[in-house]
């Protein structure tokens, strides 16, 4: 059950998460490193710079459309609830923390790419940001009642199995890295992709019988 002693509307809260999610998609920025480019050297030469720095460019693509895919899928929640307790602000919170670690490990996957403990961290961010999804969702969905009660059972049903999806491959991800590090890489974009399948919240129809003036007649 939500805390009725501390309920406000969601407007705040999204502009708090909103400016969040816009200093972490700045952050993914400065992994960039610049190519060491000089004037005596070929054109091979400085392409080999630009492949060097490729492990930077392809993490921030990564980092980038990740945690875009996040703030989709937290806009979508929120224009489902009608209003926000305080638990659920700390549920938020939990899950923004998760998400503002992804550019920092991304940064430590182009520094050393082929390391496992990379891989490995990389997997483990990932997969605390998608059980901060899940629990964000299941408080906001299931325990409290702050949803909007005409939500459908399947919408609320598939969108908290896509994110326990998630935590399944995002899992074999992290054990993959052990041994095979470009595998866990794959299986990361496994898990970028099930964020990324669009998911529509629908409503149940409301009834549109007329009632009689004098049902006794």
């Amino acid at each position: 059950m939500s805390d009725k002693s501390f309920i406000v509307t969601t407007t705040r809260l999204e502009n708090f998460s909103d400016g969040v999610f816009a200093i972490i998609l700045t952050l993914s920025a400065f992994q960039f490193k610049v190519p060491a480019f000089t004037t005596e050297a070929t054109i091979s030469e400085n392409f080999q710079q630009l492949i060097i720095i490729s492990p930077y460019v392809i993490g921030f693509v990564f980092s980038f459309i990740y945690v875009a895919v996040f703030w989709v899928n937290h806009h979508q929640l929120y224009h489902t609830l009608k209003e926000v307790d305080s638990k659920l602000l700390w549920y938020n919170i939990h899950s923004l923390f998760w998400i503002s670690v992804i550019p920092f490990t991304i940064a430590m996957v182009g520094d050393h790419p082929t390391v496992p403990i990379t891989a490995i961290a990389l997997g483990f961010v990932l997969l605390m940001a998608s059980v901060a999804t899940y629990l964000l969702l299941r408080y906001s969905y299931v325990k409290s009642k702050l949803a909007d009660e005409n939500l459908t059972f399947l919408s609320i049903r598939g969108v908290m199995r896509k994110n326990m999806a998630a935590i399944l491959v995002s899992s074999i991800g992290i054990i993959a890295a052990f041994k095979f590090v470009y595998v866990s890489y794959l299986i990361y974009f496994v898990v970028l992709a099930i964020f990324m399948i669009p998911h529509t919240m629908e409503k149940r129809l409301k009834s549109t019988r007329r009632v009689p003036d004098n049902p006794a007649k």
